[in-house]
């Protein structure tokens, strides 16, 4: 019998394997496809190599104003999603020889929840003391017909020339300024009246300037029940995802209305010693390194120690200029009746922005009553990285005098966070 039994290698699978073999746990881990999951294969991996190559390439193409010309520029998908290719089974084969050297069992066949702690996968069946549920997530159904999705705009061999991307959230944005960088002409076309309409408005503003200054078109209020595809556009469909649940038998867990596992804070489910984490959870806001620490949370959990239910969650989109996100928007705030003070710093006077990028940005910075923060949207050079920052203070309960105190570098994109908690400090004394 295995302490732990894990059914999906992606993140949150990989994660609490690991996280058992450092406690001395016993684990077996099932996996129908590719290790590493969407997350690896076709999702966060790939898509982030092509946003590297196509931000390298708009560099290049513009860097005259650099006094550095190139007379014959071009750019080779082929090769490029070659190199992809090698990259992903690079990080695979080292995720499986890492599984391997810490003892976790890989069976590479799809499992089924027979019972409490009894699995059947390929004719035979395993006993586990807990099950983790980590089958992640898949492409939700298209609004339109005869689309594609992510995973197939990921495996073709050329630029279309013209890509028109259904969605305004993460996924559809971030393909859009993707394929734009690199040459096709791209529309975007939403239900709403704006992108991300999730995330801190002035985020979901400044991006829109920054699609529309690239040339990318953005049809709004859409109605795609009378949607008619043109046929000389290659059409994707980017309107989110959804839950792919296990196998399984006696209703061993509830499922929520949005089609998700439904668990409490940690990660359990109506059924003693069987859990969830990742995207397979209902309301999960389908986050690979969200789903690693779910993963790692519900192993510290079986293993009897302390568990914080809540983490910041940090979200990032990878467009020619990132975008990154923690805590509370304003709206958010409001909404829930929290007081807040709130302080933006424009990169307009940053100078490592103004050496390396035409674009600017901003980072904003919520604190409330008791000056600890609440929440921080970052558009700008590096925002995936800098979030982190505002990630910890709003774990730790820092506020932001204490913040204020540590000196950052110069020239650095992070010295804006200074710049931004001074306002913020300021602005706290006033009120």
């Amino acid at each position: 019998m295995y302490d732990l039994a894990i059914i999906g290698g992606g993140p949150a699978g990989y994660s609490a394997a690991f996280e058992a073999a450092a406690k001395n746990m016993s684990a077996i881990l099932f996996e129908k496809s590719d290790l590493g999951g969407t997350c690896l294969n076709r999702g966060c991996v790939p898509t982030k190599y092509l946003s590297h190559i196509a931000r390298k390439f708009s560099d290049l193409s513009d860097s005259g104003k650099d006094g550095i010309f190139f007379d014959a520029l071009r750019y080779d998908h082929e090769r490029s999603k070659k190199r992809m290719e090698e990259i992903v089974l690079s990080l695979r084969e080292g995720l499986k020889d890492s599984l391997l050297h810490d003892k976790v069992k890989v069976v590479s066949k799809e499992a089924k929840i027979v019972s409490e702690g009894v699995i059947s996968c390929n004719g035979e069946k395993y006993q586990a003391k807990n099950i983790l549920i980590a089958t992640g997530s898949e492409a939700a159904p298209s609004p339109v017909r005869n689309a594609h999705i992510s995973d197939e705009l990921l495996l073709i061999n050329k630029i279309p020339e013209k890509l028109h991307v259904i969605g305004g959230g993460t996924i559809a944005v971030e393909f859009s300024s993707i394929f734009r960088m690199l040459g096709s002409e791209v529309t975007l076309s939403i239900r709403g009246d704006r992108i991300l309409r999730k995330w801190d408005r002035d985020i979901s503003i400044s991006l829109t300037q920054s699609l529309k200054k690239k040339g990318i078109v953005i049809n709004r209020n859409c109605d795609f029940s009378s949607f008619k595809k043109n046929e000389s556009e290659y059409l994707l469909s980017a309107t989110g995802r959804r839950a792919y649940l296990p196998d399984s038998e006696g209703g061993l867990f509830e499922v929520g209305e949005k089609g998700g596992i439904i668990t409490d804070g940690i990660g359990r489910t109506k059924t003693p010693g069987i859990f969830a984490a990742g995207d397979v959870r209902e309301d999960s806001p389908d986050l690979a390194h969200l789903a690693m620490e779910q993963g790692r949370r519900v192993v510290r959990l079986i293993a009897g120690e302390e568990v914080k239910e809540n983490t910041s969650v940090i979200r990032c989109i990878y467009t020619d200029q990132e975008t990154a996100s923690a805590g509370l928007a304003e709206a958010e705030a409001e909404e829930r009746g929290i007081p807040f003070v709130s302080a933006k710093q424009t990169m307009y006077s940053n100078a490592r922005t103004m050496i390396s990028s035409d674009q600017r940005g901003f980072i904003k910075v919520l604190a409330g009553a008791d000056r600890r923060i609440i929440g921080a949207h970052l558009y700008c050079e590096h925002a995936g990285e800098i979030i982190s920052e505002f990630a910890l203070a709003m774990d730790q309960g820092i506020t932001a005098d204490e913040m204020i105190r540590t000196v950052r570098p110069h020239p650095s994109y992070s010295e804006a966070v200074t710049e931004a908690l001074r306002i913020l400090v300021r602005k706290l004394d006033e009120v």
